[in-house]
């Protein structure tokens, strides 16, 4: 999502007093930019220029123009043209840095930001953007720094404790993602990223109630976010209340048609309420999607265990055990498949593979063994 523009243009009043008369093709340039037509806005931009080679403000003022036209290569050469005549311009430093990061250039976006830190220490924006590029290259401690900043200088914008709480996150602090975040939420931030992350923090925490409530907002706020449907069906999974599960994840598989996990959750909500045929159609479409997903392939292979389908069963538990070979319900659930069909030697076989990997489902295989005649 293109980030914000720290300055979306200069108006003409900040003009006033640094000697460049206003005159129409500046003006002409900046209701071209407000009605988004960049391109003819260029050209009177050009104009004023060409009018008054030392204007940085026209010259960044294209460059604009080209970061909202996405051509950032030229919105760089602009900027830095603009910065040649005036090396104190804070907000072209800022918009340089954007642009190189739109370029995966973070090392000179980073030292662009720093520089527009040097000039304003208080530009609570530029911080902001330097946690972005710090984040960006997974420096999350720099990033961190950056985010606190930005919300000492601006402790109402809630996209930046937003930020910083996604910083914590990346470095493994929860605690203090989840106060961040939470105070996101709390300053009104209508993104639905933030209440969806928020949710996550809180499923972790055990405050499903708290999460749902979340994931309903997120849903609200941003409609075709599937991974805050597929939580939410999740949620509803574990609260037992399935219809409204199947209807989250099938709402994340109408925004996302090869949601694989969307389609697992649909099976597992029939598989849970011993509807082992209405599973199958889902758990298929999860192996069709992603043929050696080691889940999709057990649950599949347990629903036709369940409906005693039991060659289908082993192969499914055979795909899943060559993709990890130390799934053990996947031995498990091959050992009873020779159980059930009186193959004694096989179902050892597997018994022995599965007493190195998980003691509880050994036991429970070697009893059914002992039980067959």
């Amino acid at each position: 999502m293109r980030r914000l523009i720290i300055c979306k243009i200069l108006l003409t009043t900040m003009f006033v007093g640094i000697g460049f008369a206003q005159a129409d093709p500046f003006q002409k340039g900046l209701d071209e930019f407000n009605a988004q037509r960049y391109d003819d806005a260029i050209v009177w931009f050009q104009k004023a220029v060409d009018a008054a080679p030392s204007n940085y403000s026209a010259i960044y003022n294209i460059g604009l123009c080209h970061y909202r036209l996405d051509r950032f290569d030229k919105a760089v050469q602009f900027f830095r043209d603009a910065l040649k005549i005036n090396p104190a311009y804070t907000n072209a430093w800022i918009q340089l840095g954007n642009a190189l990061d739109y370029l995966d250039r973070y090392s000179e976006a980073i030292a662009a930001y720093q520089k527009a830190i040097e000039i304003e220490p208080n530009n609570g924006s530029a911080y902001f953007e330097l946690g972005v590029a710090h984040y960006r290259k997974k420096l999350y401690s720099e990033a961190i720094k950056a985010f606190e900043q930005c919300v000492r200088l601006r402790p109402e914008y809630n996209t930046g404790h937003y930020r910083l709480g996604l910083a914590y996150l990346g470095a493994k602090d929860s605690n203090k993602a989840m106060r961040s975040i939470e105070r996101a939420v709390e300053l009104g931030i209508t993104n639905g990223w933030a209440q969806f992350e928020l949710a996550k923090l809180y499923i972790k925490n055990g405050r499903t109630d708290d999460a749902l409530s979340l994931l309903l907002s997120a849903t609200r706020l941003k409609p075709d976010l599937a991974d805050a449907h597929k939580l939410r069906g999740d949620v509803y999974l574990d609260k037992s209340m399935y219809t409204e599960g199947i209807n989250a994840y099938k709402e994340a598989i109408r925004i996302d048609p090869e949601y694989v996990d969307a389609y697992l959750g649909i099976g597992n909500a029939y598989y849970n309420q011993d509807l082992y045929e209405e599973s199958l159609p889902h758990y298929k479409r999860v192996v069709e999607l992603s043929p050696n997903y080691v889940v999709g392939n057990v649950y599949l292979a347990d629903a036709y265990l369940n409906l005693k389908r039991y060659p289908e069963a082993s192969s499914h538990y055979r795909t899943a055990i060559l993709n990890d070979p130390k799934r053990a319900d996947a031995y498990y659930g091959l050992g009873l498949c020779f159980v059930y069909t009186a193959n004694k030697s096989e179902a050892s076989a597997q018994l022995e593979k599965l007493r190195t990997l998980d003691a509880g489902l050994a036991a429970k295989l070697e009893a059914k063994i002992q039980s067959m005649k």
